[in-house]
């Protein structure tokens, strides 16, 4: 194919779209991509109206994103939650439309496409710290006194301002404003307190000062470096803030953040070799509570390359794996991008960082997408109605993404019915027991591992006098949330009231099967105890599973009937 034949569209689109997403929360919402493939669709749209035709690469990179969304797809079939799986291709659909809408402009624009990182996290790093400042923005911007930007995510905020790092060093002509960019990125990098991105910083730093051949650029960067850490520290003891400088004199293997994520870690492993095929988005967020031996509850195991085994199995998570390396020992990988690569797979392996979509875009820009051979789409039906649909179902999952962040969760499932974290939220707020049972019952009709809708279940059995199926959902309650201690309570004091009341009508077999029942609650949790990982003793959250004194003195009376 000829560069006539193909004619290449501008960049300008993309420019501005990549400078101004990382505002959107850094895409970590559904509902920001749903808005992405909208803004995607209208790029290409335009691109064939101008051309005639859309141009793609057929090479591995592509192909990875194409099984990964299809997995996301088909993952609804059998996933923990059937409701919110579909958000899962919804979420990283932008993936692909990103990668076709790269391959209508040239070759050295794609490149350049990467420029906007450095400026875009430098206008973040001085908006989001100045705003931060005013005391009703303050918690938009800075979590636990670090810098976490527009993404409000201090650790990704970090990377982000990190590859912003690695592509100001592998520039050759240095101007002012790069300077300045440079120092406000690593004052940026410094005020998150992310300590593996500091780690990432030093060896990127090392590495990026070795390739330069311009010693005295080099002396320059090292010079600025060393007043921008000065600087920062002088700010920070000025300020009475030191909280995010103080978290690099803890950088240790035995701090209890790396020990958590080792927990997710090991309790992860088994249900990746059980589930091959995956759990489906969010199935690890539902049913992390039925095997995890230690106290946390986290949305994302903080590991992309597990994150991928369990939602949508072996298969995409090894392809994207070989795709990375791939890229990364390609002949056309500039130096740049192979380090920028290196150090955002290292530090996705500590972090969600995937989950915020244009991080997964500037990982994109640095992998292979220029080798293969290049097709064409040129069927108008298939370009437009399918772009169409695709658009229809991206803003009508988006609404109800978007109705649901907003707290209008009745909305929200008008919208889609298959919200379950709309149905979820909307629990708590039942005005009866019979609001209560009606929507635990949506719940569990599209996730079976939601604790909440079983207690729910549970308190709305005990309301109609019915203990043997507040025994039962009760039990299941507990064995998806076995961590709670009020769920224990609950169970406890519900089957206290049984005994009293089965007493009290003389239907003593009744009575005796709720002591019988309660006895064992000791026992539950022991066994829970007898199965925690020796490293949940080590982190902040420890699991509290002791009755108080109280319950202890009720048990003994109840033993010694």
């Amino acid at each position: 194919m000829t560069e006539k034949a193909f004619p290449k569209m501008s960049a300008r689109p993309l420019w501005v779209f990549l400078l101004a997403a990382p505002f959107l929360c850094g895409g970590f919402y559904e509902t920001i991509s749903c808005l992405f493939s909208v803004y995607f669709i209208g790029y290409l749209f335009y691109c064939y109206w101008k051309t005639g035709r859309l141009q793609i690469q057929r090479n591995f990179t592509i192909l990875t994103i194409v099984v990964l969304l299809t997995a996301y797809g088909v993952s609804t079939i059998w996933a923990v939650d059937h409701g919110m799986a579909i958000l899962g291709l919804i979420k990283f659909l932008p993936l692909f439309l990103f990668a076709v809408a790269v391959m209508q402009i040239a070759p050295q624009e794609r490149a350049g496409l990467l420029k906007t990182v450095p400026l875009s996290g430098g206008v973040m790093a001085v908006l989001s710290f100045c705003l931060g400042q005013i005391p009703a923005l303050g918690k938009l911007f800075f979590v636990n006194n670090r810098l976490a930007g527009f993404f409000q995510y201090p650790n990704t905020f970090a990377l982000f301002l990190l590859a912003g790092v690695i592509i100001l060093m592998g520039e050759e002509n240095w101007r002012l404003w790069k300077f300045l960019c440079l120092a406000v990125l690593v004052f940026g990098i410094l005020q998150t307190g992310s300590r593996t991105v500091f780690v990432l910083l030093i060896f990127t730093v090392f590495v990026g000062l070795l390739r330069m051949k311009n010693r005295k650029l080099c002396r320059k960067l090292i010079l600025l470096l060393c007043v921008v850490v000065a600087g920062t520290l002088v700010y920070a003891a000025a300020a009475g803030n030191m909280a995010a400088m103080g978290r690099y004199l803890k950088i240790s293997v035995q701090s209890s953040t790396f020990l958590g994520r080792l927990l997710y870690f090991k309790d992860a492993l088994p249900i990746i070799l059980k589930h091959p095929f995956g759990l489906g988005y969010m199935g690890y967020f539902s049913t992390q509570g039925a095997f995890q031996t230690g106290v946390y509850s986290v949305r994302n195991v903080h590991n992309e390359l597990l994150q991928i085994l369990l939602d949508v199995g072996w298969i995409p998570a090894g392809m994207f794996t070989a795709a990375v390396v791939k890229s990364m020992i390609s002949k056309q990988c500039t130096g740049t991008n192979r380090l920028l690569l290196l150090v955002m797979s290292a530090h996705c392996m500590f972090d969600f960082d995937l989950q915020f979509v244009v991080i997964f875009f500037v990982f994109l820009l640095a992998m292979d997408l220029e080798t293969g051979s290049t097709g064409k789409i040129s069927g108008k039906s298939t370009v437009y109605v399918g772009g169409a649909v695709l658009a229809g179902i991206s803003m009508w999952l988006g609404i109800a993404s978007g109705l649901y962040d907003g707290g209008n969760y009745q909305a929200a499932v008008s919208v889609y019915p298959g919200h379950t974290g709309a149905w979820l939220a909307m629990l708590p707020q039942a005005e009866d027991t019979r609001e209560m049972e009606y929507l635990a019952d949506k719940v569990l009709s599209l996730n079976d591992s939601a604790a909440l809708a079983y207690s729910a279940k549970a308190r709305a059995a005990y309301a109609e006098g019915n203990f043997a199926d507040m025994i039962t959902y009760k039990q299941k309650a507990i064995l998806m949330s076995k961590y709670e201690l009020e769920e224990y309570l609950d169970y406890f004091d519900m089957l206290y009231v049984g005994i009293q009341l089965y007493a009290a009508n003389k239907d003593m077999d009744s009575a005796e099967y709720c002591r019988l029942r309660l006895l064992e609650i000791p026992d539950m949790l022991e066994n829970v105890l007898s199965n925690t990982d020796e490293i949940a003793w080590q982190i902040k959250d420890k699991p509290n599973l002791i009755l108080p004194e109280e319950y202890q003195e009720i048990l003994e009376g109840l033993c010694t009937k």
